[in-house]
């Protein structure tokens, strides 16, 4: 690719009007400007100018992935498809989640950067149309509050929320467990809130597609509420006690789960930073080397590796130098 600088004056109506066939022979995707358009940026049409070194350059927009079906690119897209899945279901329950983001930047931005790191899900394309989704650790919220912390696994997990002597009853009250929560705990204040996440894996019986389904309860901590607990929260098992903690306890079957503490403070909502607790065994289904190579041969195979040796082949042994055989044959 050669840069060619125009040297004759060109006005900018002439510019605008530029169609990139005109240019094929004398530069097909980038050309110097100077003379009256030296200070041009901006896009018209296809064509794109910026300021190079104090000179204006004209590019062509690139409007196509050179190989989209490379090692990289498969593996950004088959690591992707779970996320964006996941994200779906959550978000109306998760708005404002990310405390700290960039104004550039959204929820979903944020859901999708913070997670890309984590280790993937592989979807093929065909459970990818199905509306598949698979349940896993993934981290939903990001914030200035004291994460809560978790013991346990599967779906005997404990948070680090002290509740005294109060145990978690079915006549509960929330004023009550709202005491224990504000006196036991320095990082909780009455008006916080404290919400339980719960993504049920689900598989369709007539496809065998796997899906989620998504809820949540919250207990804004408030010393005068009498209703009970187990009213507000639904009877969700993400609000019981065990050895004095707030607990989860109860079988969900295959799901994932996760606390997270709110609080409004100067019209502003902080949140701690929590990921959700895997207990879902249909996960490992959908992790490692033979999952993605199921995901990845449904979107076709990688356009790069029909040339490439896989490096197994053996040379038979010899007594001669090996190389390519002389000019005298003995071919097959």
């Amino acid at each position: 690719m050669r840069d060619v600088t125009i040297k004759h004056q060109v006005t900018y109506s002439d510019v605008i009007n530029i169609r990139l066939p005109i240019w094929e022979g004398l530069v097909r995707l980038m050309g110097k400007l100077s003379g009256i358009i030296s200070k041009i940026n901006g896009s018209a049409g296809n064509i794109t100018f910026r300021r190079l070194n104090g000179e204006t350059v004209v590019s062509e927009k690139v409007t196509q992935v050179r190989n989209p079906r490379s090692e990289a690119q498969m593996r950004t897209r088959t690591k992707f498809t779970n996320i964006v899945s996941m994200y779906r279901g959550i978000r109306p329950l998760l708005n404002y989640g990310f405390e700290a983001k960039p104004k550039t930047l959204s929820d979903y931005n944020m859901f999708v950067k913070v997670n890309m790191q984590r280790t993937p899900i592989y979807l093929t394309k065909q459970a990818v149309a199905g509306g598949a989704c698979v349940a896993t650790a993934y981290q939903i919220s990001q914030g200035s509050l004291p994460a809560i912390v978790l013991t346990g696994t599967g779906q005997n997990v404990k948070t680090d929320i002290r509740l005294g002597g109060e145990s978690i009853t079915s006549s509960t009250t929330v004023a009550q467990f709202s005491a224990a929560v504000v006196q036991n705990n320095a990082d909780y204040r009455y008006g916080d809130q404290i919400s339980f996440f719960l993504v049920k894996q689900m598989v369709n019986a007539d496809t065998s597609i796997p899906y989620c389904q998504f809820s949540a309860a919250k207990v804004i901590l408030d010393a005068a509420n009498e209703s009970t607990l187990a009213d507000v929260t639904g009877g969700s098992h993400g609000f019981a006690s065990a050895d004095g903690m707030l607990a989860h306890v109860g079988n969900d079957g295959d799901c994932a789960y996760a606390w997270v503490h709110t609080r409004k403070s100067d019209g502003k909502t902080l949140v701690s930073s929590q990921s959700l607790v895997s207990a879902n065994s249909q996960e490992a289904e959908y992790k490692g080397d033979n999952a993605y190579n199921l995901s990845k041969s449904s979107y076709g195979s990688s356009i790069e590796s029909f040339l490439v040796p896989d490096g197994n082949a053996n040379a038979p042994v010899s007594g001669g130098e090996s190389g390519g055989g002389d000019e005298g044959g003995g071919g097959l």
